[in-house]
Order: structure tokens, then C-alpha cells, then sequence
């Protein structure tokens, strides 16, 4: 990967100050990276495999026949096709207010962590955007979950990672619950879930629950809480707070690990084309003398994918 021109300059001073912004801050807001782990790709345009439930639910013989032969088998898949495009955006620093304010703050610094911000809620919002469209079947909770004294969350969650087991095999240490935020606050008011909590973690208050001791108690792979809220409205219009992620609206999902084979199942994945970015973001920077500023400039080049049959890897489970 060359830069596009010779005023183009590839940043990974700021790229390492982007990642330490995903580490200190972006992992608790943002969790696209973990419901579409990245799968590095030399190619732009390509096909990917899409998971049969054929592959998961017969049996065949592994009996070595009389003539000394064995039984041969091969994976069924459909097909797939993910066409990556160029996200990215720029942020001017003009030299005479990088100056002026150079003792308050590092004007690149900032620049940097406000780019990277809006590349990651465009990220976030393309995964829910994948999730809420996937046509998947909506399963309701037994109660809803606002119902704190009769709602059996536990319950409910177990029962959606049971039917994925037997869909597709997976274990429940592969799969991830995407709970809303505001329904992970109504399921820690549950007294089946207080309850738990008294056994699970004498002295912890349910208020003070985490995803990752909710997600020991279920015996799930990980807790993925959705609370990415973008202001819906125009500029120069009162603010109205939009949640990425649908409130009352719960996935459970088998999810892969970053850079896991496609061939290995997963509800969901983002493509990252290595020819044009490498990682998430590329940051680079050019001067542009007409205004007299440097440009700061974070990118990414993905596409992001559904790779199972629709309900094989996802199960939906409403909170109404």
C-alpha cells in the first residue's frame, strides 16, 4: 500500500493514537468489532462462503468400508459476494490555531481522536444496520423484562442459545448475547437475575453487575451491551437521541474471533481490504497550503457480511 501521492504521508504516530482511543474509550460505547470481528482480505470484491445447516444437522458414516476405503464428505455452502468501499474523513488543523492553543492541547491529538470517533459510530452503524435488516425470527421474551418480579431473563437467553445449539452445534462458549443497554438495566432488576447474583457474587449489588459476570452466569461466550446514541436531527435543530441498536431488541449470535477463517461459523463479519487499509483506521496527513493547514486523514476500506442462513447463526429475541 503507496500513498496516493508524494505529499501524502502515512501517520503511525496517529494511528497508535487512535488504537489507544479504541482501548481507553471506544470499546466501552462501540461494539461492532466484537458482533463483525475483522477478516483481513487481500481482495476488494470477492465471494464468501454462506453456512448450510446440512453441514450441522446429519450424520454420515465413519466406517472404513471392506475394500479399505473411507467415506468422503464435503462441507455444502452457499455463496455470498462483499464489495469493500472507502470510508474516511478529514480534519483541517489550521497553523495559526494549532499555535495559539499549542500550551492547552496537541491540536493533532485531538483531530485524530474525533476522526477516528465518527469512522467507529459509521462502523457501529453499518453492524446494526446488518443485524436489524437479516430478516431474522423474532422469538419474545416469556415476560417483559420490565416486569422485574415475574421476568425470567435467564430463562429466555438460555433458551435462545439451546435452539442455536441445536441449529448449528455451536457451543456456548462461541456465542454472544448484543443486549441494549437499557434492556441490560431491565435484566439486572429481574429477581431471577438478583437471585443468581446472591450465589454468583455474594456481596455484589446487581446495580454494580458487568457484562463479563453477566456473562458467567450465563455460560456465554461474552456480553456485547449495545449503547452507541447518535443525535438524529440536523445542525442548528433540538437534539432528539437515537440508539444504533434497537431498544427491546436482544441477539444472541455465534461469533468468531478477529482474523478467524470465513470458513468458520459466524453470524457476522467486516471485511478489511489490506490492499487500500490495513487496519482500522489508516491515518495519514498532507499539507494543503491554500488554506495554510495540515490535513489529517482517517480510513478504512470494508464491507461487512452476514455469513450464515438466515436464523442458523442468530437468534432474536425481543423484550415486549
Amino acid at each position: 500500500m503507496l500513498p496516493e501521492s508524494s505529499s501524502v504521508v502515512f501517520r503511525p504516530d496517529l494511528a497508535a493514537v487512535a488504537q489507544e482511543y479504541n482501548t481507553r474509550q471506544a470499546a466501552a460505547r462501540f461494539i461492532a468489532g466484537r458482533a463483525a470481528p475483522i477478516f483481513k482480505s487481500p481482495n476488494c470484491s470477492a465471494a464468501y462462503p454462506i453456512f448450510r445447516r446440512s453441514n450441522f444437522k446429519k450424520r454420515v458414516s465413519v466406517n472404513r468400508a471392506a475394500d479399505g476405503s473411507y467415506n468422503r464428505i464435503q462441507g455444502i455452502f452457499g455463496k455470498g459476494t462483499y464489495d469493500c468501499d472507502d470510508h474516511g474523513l478529514e480534519y483541517p488543523i489550521d497553523r495559526k490555531r494549532r499555535a495559539q492553543y499549542a500550551t492547552l492541547f496537541d491540536a493533532e491529538v485531538a483531530g485524530t481522536t474525533i476522526t477516528q470517533f465518527q469512522l467507529l459510530l459509521n462502523w457501529e452503524y453499518r453492524v446494526s444496520t446488518l443485524y436489524a435488516n437479516g430478516g431474522h425470527t423474532n422469538h419474545n421474551v416469556t415476560t417483559a423484562w420490565s416486569t422485574s418480579a415475574t421476568a425470567v431473563p435467564l430463562t429466555d437467553i438460555q433458551a435462545g442459545m439451546d435452539a442455536l445449539k441445536d441449529k448449528c452445534g455451536a457451543s456456548q462458549a462461541d456465542m454472544g448475547l448484543i443486549v441494549p443497554q437499557a434492556d441490560f438495566r431491565e435484566l439486572n432488576a429481574c429477581a431471577q437475575v438478583r437471585d443468581s447474583i446472591k450465589y454468583n457474587y455474594p456481596g455484589l449489588t446487581p446495580a454494580q453487575l458487568a457484562a463479563a459476570q453477566l456473562a458467567t452466569i450465563l455460560q456465554i461466550g461474552q456480553v456485547l451491551i449495545a449503547d452507541a446514541v447518535v443525535d438524529s436531527k440536523e445542525e442548528g435543530v433540538a437534539e432528539t437521541e437515537s440508539h444504533l441498536w434497537t431498544a427491546g431488541v436482544c441477539y444472541i449470535a455465534v461469533l468468531a474471533r478477529e482474523n478467524d477463517p470465513l470458513e468458520i461459523p459466524s453470524a457476522a463479519r467486516t471485511i478489511l481490504w489490506t490492499g487500500d487499509a490495513d487496519e482500522i483506521p489508516v491515518m495519514e496527513s498532507y499539507p494543503e497550503e491554500r488554506i495554510r493547514s495540515d490535513i489529517i486523514r482517517g480510513r478504512d476500506d470494508t464491507d461487512e457480511v452476514l455469513l450464515g442462513e438466515t436464523d442458523l447463526l442468530v437468534y432474536q429475541l425481543t423484550n415486549t
